[in-house]
């Protein structure tokens, strides 16, 4: 991979990304936030309109991975690859639907103050949400940094480079969630997505100019140049065949439709839409951006596996990350095209670390510390520096492992664990704190436990323990069993609480009252 550019091509390449961080840099500056971390979400209502806010969200949930890995997999797997965009917009629809009016309805900023009005939070609710929030956000941060990473030290021509870039985008990465809060952010993101996705539509176009426009010899290319022939249109390329690929196919849609309803960061968002009709924008706007995203990434990583099939499966799985890159100098040899895909990876990993480091230090800060106010707002934003130092640090420690294990951890824990306790006090007025510990704490023991004893720990060449053998299935995408039993274990810890059998609900005293004060200003407004 060290070929991607000649001298120029990577002289404009730079030159360019440079100019995206120093713009960013500057809005981020100019439209920082205030010291008040209620407030951010306050102002961000206030400056963003709806329609942006619905590009802002749109852009939480599109990360480096998914045009990377994602990309990849659709270039190597086919049928299946595509399954996990349509596990996507089934959440994105879900989150639309059920979780953004009623978020919309609390002056609150995380999650856990939304339990709290619910009558099912409290200090242990809190501090668990936020773990296991951290949880997470550190592994989707470290996929993004170890992506850019290695993408960089390809671009210059020296992959011995990568530590060092994984460090220093790490460093300005985390400056400018520090520096920007979430009104900067949300900037920065919408500027993200005006710059990715109008490349990413020309990349698709310039496919399917390539192939005269008809999609049927699109398909034929791409299934003889993915060297699987007629299997790549069919499932299992990817999740396997027989009973294991059932599984996995149906965790795989499941498991990512939860995990996006609830990503930290979409939440941080959510929560700031300002009315009904303002939600009901929002989403046409989020849907249809990642309906056109999808669109076009489907049409990329066909179009890859068409035109840069064999050179993928000669590098083997760590190319995955350049399919973009390499579809590009495919089609557009004078490197311009290659140079505008590196910028939209660089961009896209930008907007999405940024974003993530700050939801991450908002519940490191509020939930698990406890600090709120003034004070919560300084306290979030060292917390924010202190996340994203740790996780360019843990990147460089992980960089050799696979991506996709380090992918679906998060994707698992957030659909499992944060998925039915929000939904759970969002509509079930029986649910108590018990009830969420228990979900938050069996489900993300679960995951991890369905993970370390699968294929990706152990016995198989893309394990991270590929010299040891102690997993008990072979089911990979555990979403299937993971996302029912947090749900469940949700369920059995409310029913089974005894103060909710002694006829009250489990903190509807301290916690109501706070639910009230939550409730007060924003009912008043309205």
């Amino acid at each position: 991979m060290t070929t991607l550019l000649d001298p120029s091509s990577r002289s404009l390449v730079f030159a360019v990304f440079s100019v995206f961080v120093v713009i960013c840099l500057m809005l981020c500056v100019v439209t920082g936030a205030d010291e008040d971390d209620r407030a951010l979400v306050r102002s961000d209502s206030r400056r963003l309109r709806s329609w942006q806010q619905g590009i802002a969200m749109g852009g939480d949930t599109t990360t480096v991975a998914t045009v990377t890995v994602l990309v990849g997999m659709v270039a190597t797997s086919g049928f299946d690859g595509l399954g996990v965009m349509l596990g996507s917009l089934i959440g994105v629809v879900l989150l639309l639907v059920l979780v953004v009016e009623p978020l919309r309805g609390h002056a609150s900023l995380t999650a856990a103050d939304v339990l709290d009005a619910r009558g099912s939070g409290g200090p242990a609710v809190r501090v668990s949400w936020g773990v296991v929030t951290l949880f997470v956000c550190f592994p989707l941060l470290v996929v993004q940094l170890v992506v850019v990473g290695n993408v960089a030290a390809a671009l210059i021509g020296q992959p011995g480079a990568r530590t060092g870039c994984i460090v220093v985008i790490g460093c300005v990465m985390t400056a400018l969630a520090v520096s920007g809060g979430i009104r900067g952010t949300g900037v920065v993101m919408i500027a993200k997505s005006a710059i990715a996705l109008p490349v990413l539509v020309v990349a698709a176009v310039l496919v399917l100019h390539r192939f005269g426009g008809d999609l049927g010899r699109l398909l034929d290319a791409a299934a003889h140049g993915s060297g699987r022939g007629e299997a790549y249109l069919r499932p299992g390329g990817y999740t396997g065949e027989g009973w294991v690929g059932a599984v996995n196919r149906i965790g795989q849609t499941c498991g990512m439709a939860m995990a996006t309803l609830a990503m930290p960061a979409v939440l941080m968002r959510a929560i700031a839409t300002k009315s009904p009709r303002g939600a009901r924008t929002v989403g046409r706007w989020m849907l249809g951006e990642l309906t056109l995203l999808y669109g076009a990434l489907a049409v990329v990583g066909v179009g890859a596996a068409a035109l840069v099939g064999e050179a993928l499966r000669e590098a083997g799985p760590a190319a995955q990350v350049f399919t973009p890159l390499l579809l590009g100098r495919a089609l557009d040899s004078g490197g311009l095209l290659v140079a505008a895909l590196a910028c939209v990876l660089f961009l896209t990993a930008l907007a999405a670390v940024v974003d993530v480091t700050l939801a991450a230090g908002i519940a490191l800060g509020r939930d698990v510390l406890g600090a709120s106010g003034t004070t919560g707002g300084t306290a979030s934003r060292w917390s924010a520096a202190l996340t994203g130092t740790v996780s360019a640090v843990v990147a460089v420690a992980v960089a050799d492992w696979n991506l996709v294990v380090v992918s679906t951890l998060w994707l698992a824990v957030c659909g499992a664990a944060l998925a039915p306790v929000l939904l759970y006090a969002l509509y079930w007025p029986g649910f108590t704190a018990r009830g969420a510990l228990w979900c938050l704490w069996g489900a993300t023991v679960l995951s991890v436990a369905a993970l370390a004893l699968s294929p990706y720990a152990s016995g198989a060449p893309g394990s991270i323990l590929p010299g040891h053998d102690f997993r008990i299935w072979d089911v990979t995408i555990p979403g299937l069993v993971t996302v029912p039993a947090g749900f469940l274990l949700g369920w059995l810890g409310s029913v089974t609480d005894p103060r909710r059998a002694a006829g009250g609900r489990a903190g509807s005293g301290a916690e109501q009252g706070t639910g009230d004060r939550l409730n007060g200003p924003r009912a008043a407004h309205r």
